[in-house]
């Protein structure tokens, strides 16, 4: 599993067909160098990733739910830091 200090931003892509999210990509990414105070800068910081991941390996467009969250070495989450919906349109 990954570093102890990593920090997972967890994916789902909205499914026009069911109507519910289903599990998309889980991405492992260093921790800020400096930590986001509350959950609107932990916000910024995920769409920062999901923005530059999306582009890099050309995701569909459409809507994606994310949690970013600390986890233990076993996977498991700790502590969700934000969560929210986010429109990938290119």
């Amino acid at each position: 599993m990954g570093s102890a200090a990593a920090v997972w931003i967890d994916v789902s892509m909205w499914s026009g067909l069911s109507g519910k999210p289903r599990p998309f990509i889980e991405i492992e990414c260093d921790p800020p160098v400096v930590s986001p105070t509350g959950v609107d800068d932990w916000r910024d910081w995920a769409l920062v990733h999901l923005e530059q991941l999306a582009a890099q390996d050309d995701w569909q467009p459409g809507r994606y739910h994310y949690t970013v969250e600390q986890r233990d070495p076993s996977g498991r989450p700790l502590d969700a830091h934000a969560h929210g919906i986010w429109e990938w349109m290119e």
